[in-house]
């Protein structure tokens, strides 16, 4: 095989700061997908989301804008983990996002999605905690689960 057909062969590899899911959805709708490579770079634009997520957006715990999130990153990464390993338990395929996203924007992902609201948008399946996540997105507790 010539080196041009390995080159065409060649997959362009997802940023790690992308949804894979999102990106797919977004890329097939020809829509535009802005995915922000920090938390830092988040902070910096008031249309940010945090998208917490698990089974490799499979299913859609959290969507937070970024002026609900008083916490640091690690809190974050704290908190992503407490929700996975209550409803998915595989640490390799939660991952957090940051997006620019208008209120009322769906957000793509298993078990039905989420979307941008004007406060914090938690699945149906982890109302229970909606307190507690509220509370580490505050800055007011660490962890979900103590």
């Amino acid at each position: 095989m010539s080196q041009e057909e390995k080159k065409s062969l060649e997959v362009d590899a997802l940023p790690a700061h992308e949804s894979g899911v999102r990106r797919l959805v977004a890329d097939a709708s020809n829509q535009p997908y802005v995915a922000l490579e920090s938390f830092d770079q988040a902070r910096a634009c008031a249309d940010a989301v945090v998208i917490l997520e698990g089974d490799y957006g499979g299913q859609i715990y959290v969507v937070a804008p970024i002026g609900h999130v008083k916490c640091d990153l690690g809190a974050l990464n704290s908190l992503l983990a407490d929700l996975d390993s209550l409803e998915w338990a595989d640490p390799e395929g939660a991952r957090i996002f940051f997006e620019r996203l208008p209120v009322g924007a769906g957000v793509s992902g298993g078990m039905g999605g989420a979307f941008v609201g004007e406060g914090i948008w938690v699945h149906d399946r982890l109302k229970e905690h909606n307190r507690s996540i509220v509370a580490v997105l505050a800055g007011e507790r660490e962890r979900l689960v103590p």
